[in-house]
Order: structure tokens, then sequence, then C-alpha cells
């Protein structure tokens, strides 16, 4: 039997792709990678993904300016609903302005600023390495069904700086162009980082907050411990993840329209992922196509899982799939799965794939409404 239907009242992003849904639309139509060198920290050559809008006053945290862009376009909230913020590294620049002085609660200064915009609901902090803006709008499905709150806003938000930044390319992780990142690619070597703000009002009522744009039919969510920052290769418990997670929406594979993918520009993480997709679709003629956001937008961090079920829903709407920013030559086994142009929707539905340091796996099942 499947949970019940939880319904998108209302959606907003913000990212490299666009200060609004309008303009993030031009951008994935065109395949455009909006990557320039950060001027506010020493990027080192290294681009990145930056909402391009955002201009913080002087001293102002670059991640509460971004936050308070996202809330001014938000409605307002009761007593009854609850906020599911996911971040990773919070208001980060604060450290990095105040770096002589007492440690700033960078995480804490971000949740007090949405405390203070929505006074009278609770707030649960999500932070869940790369697969936070999923697993804090599963977290919000799961109070949703079990009744504890009547609607439920979900925010996934990080921004771009040193400390994060320095972090990747200690790893390795980064792009060796340093400009651009090529998801899926036969030539990927590494991923950018970008910005971003997104968020979620959710709730059971169809009828609620203004009407419905879209559903969560199911979200899942597992850990395969294979390494604290490889995935595994294999791909076998995502695999199993995605199969569970379209068991709970009562779905079989040949019903996904889409596919939005975690897709990173690494090797090892596009690689996994890929093989993970040809074993829950093994023996299927026809693939749904497959899309990973971050060849337009950069990796978002906290914000990446919000962005997709936002940027999903458009997507949904106008029954295509946008070309895969930065694709040249499909990696093998690529092929059947990424191109380089737009691509119809079979049907209205969408599985949105996050992956995270320490192995974690989410997945999450979206459907459009016309």
């Amino acid at each position: 039997m499947t949970a019940a239907l939880v319904h998108i009242h209302h959606a907003e992003a913000i990212s490299a792709a666009g200060d609004d849904l309008a303009a993030a639309r031009a951008t994935f139509a065109a395949g455009a990678q909006p990557f320039v060198v950060p001027t506010h920290f020493a990027a080192r050559g290294v681009h990145h993904g930056l909402c391009a809008a955002l201009q913080p006053s002087p001293g102002e945290s670059r991640a509460i300016a971004l936050l308070k862009r996202l809330l001014s376009r938000l409605p307002a909230l009761g007593d009854d609903d609850a906020i599911y913020l996911a971040t990773t590294v919070g208001a980060i620049d604060c450290l990095e302005q105040n770096a002589s002085g007492p440690t700033p609660d960078c995480i804490g200064i971000l949740l007090d600023a949405v405390l203070r915009h929505f006074p009278r609901c609770s707030v649960t902090l999500v932070a869940a390495a790369c697969a936070s803006g999923q697993s804090a709008t599963a977290a919000a499905m799961r109070a949703l069904r079990g009744g504890r709150c009547r609607r439920a806003l979900v925010i996934g938000i990080d921004i771009c700086s040193e400390f994060v930044t320095s972090g990747f390319v200690s790893l390795g992780a980064v792009s060796r162009t340093l400009t651009v990142t090529r998801p899926y690619d036969a030539q990927r070597d590494g991923l950018l980082l970008g910005e971003g703000a997104g968020a979620l009002l959710l709730g059971l009522d169809a009828g609620g907050a203004g009407g419905t744009i879209g559903a969560l039919l199911a979200a899942g969510e597992s850990c395969d411990a294979a390494h604290i920052t490889a995935p595994n290769l294999a791909g076998e418990q995502l695999a199993a993840l995605i199969t569970q997670t379209l068991g709970r929406a009562g779905l079989r594979p040949e019903q996904l329209g889409g596919i939005i993918g975690h897709g990173t520009g690494t090797i090892h993480n596009d690689q996994s992922e890929l093989a993970a997709l040809d074993l829950v679709f093994a023996g299927q003629g026809a693939c749904p196509p497959l899309l990973s956001i971050k060849g337009n937008t950069g990796h978002t961090l906290a914000a990446t899982g919000v962005l997709q079920i936002v940027y999903g829903l458009d997507f949904l709407r106008q029954g295509q799939l946008p070309p895969q920013a930065g694709l040249l030559q499909p990696a093998a086994g690529a092929e059947r799965w990424v191109a380089a142009q737009a691509r119809p929707l079979r049907c209205p539905r969408l599985l949105s794939l996050n992956v995270g340091f320490g192995g974690l796996n989410s997945a999450l099942i979206l459907e459009g409404r016309a």
C-alpha cells in the first residue's frame, strides 16, 4: 500500500542558472554553463556557479543575504507549520571574515535568521552532506504523514566559500580544467562548486495554500558505508534504494519519465550512479533520459536536492528534460542515458537522486501537475 501523496504548494529556486525560474529555464534550454571566478574570496582561478544577482551589503554574510532573498519570496507560515533547514556549513563566510576573533556558530547564525523570519514555527536542522536537501525533504514528508505538522517548509542553502573550495581541492575532486564540469562525459575530470537556495512548501491537502503544483510520491534513504568520501562503484546499494523507493510509490521502472541524477562530473560518482541505474533498468528496452543540473549550476551541496525538485517540476511542466550541459561525448555506458539535446518525458514522473560523503544515498520520486 502506497503512502499518502505529499503535495507541493509553492517552490522557489535561486542559483547560477538564474535568479528566478524563467531565467533558469533559459539557461537549461541553452545548455549554458555560467561559471565565473569569485571575487569575494581567493578562489585561485577555480570557477564557481555564483548567484549573479546576489549583492550582500558591506560586511553582510553572503549566506544571510541569499537566505533573505529566498525568504522574501515565501508565503507566511502558522503555528502548526514546521521548517526543515538543510545546509552543510551554513554562514561559513562569517568564519572567514572573522578569522582572528571568536569562532562563530556558522550554522547557528543561519538557523537564527530563519527563526527570526518565522518566529512561530519549529525549525529542524538537517546536515547530511551533499544529500542534505533531499534528506530534509524526506524528513518533512514523514512529519506530514505522521500528523506532526499541517504544512512543512523545506529550505536548502549553501554558498561558495574558500573553506569548502579548499576542502574539495584537497580531495582532488575539483575539475582540473578549473573552468567547466562535464557530468557523465568521457572526458569528465571533476566537479565545480556552486551556490544556491531552494524552498518547497509541502502539505497533504491538495487544495491548501493555493492548490498544488506537483506531488512527492515517495522518498528513501540508505547508507552503503563503502568509504568516507568515495561511493560504492558497483552501485548496488543505490540500486537497491531506487528499487525500494519505486516500490513505495507503487511504480515499476518503466513508469518513470526521466531521472535527475547526482552527476557531479567526478570519475567515481558518475560511474557508480550509472552502474546503479543499469542494475535497476536491466532488461529495459528504452531507458528514461538522465540529466545532472550540476553542469549548469555547479555542485550546490545542501541546496542540490531541493533545487533538483524545484527545477524538476518545471521540466515536467514543459514535458521534456533539457540537454546535458558540458556533454561532449557520453562516457562508456552513458550513451543510453544522456544526450546533448532536449528529450521528451514519456510520463510526468521524475526520479531524483543525491549521494553524500559517508555513503549516504537519497532517492525521491516527483510527479508533475499540468
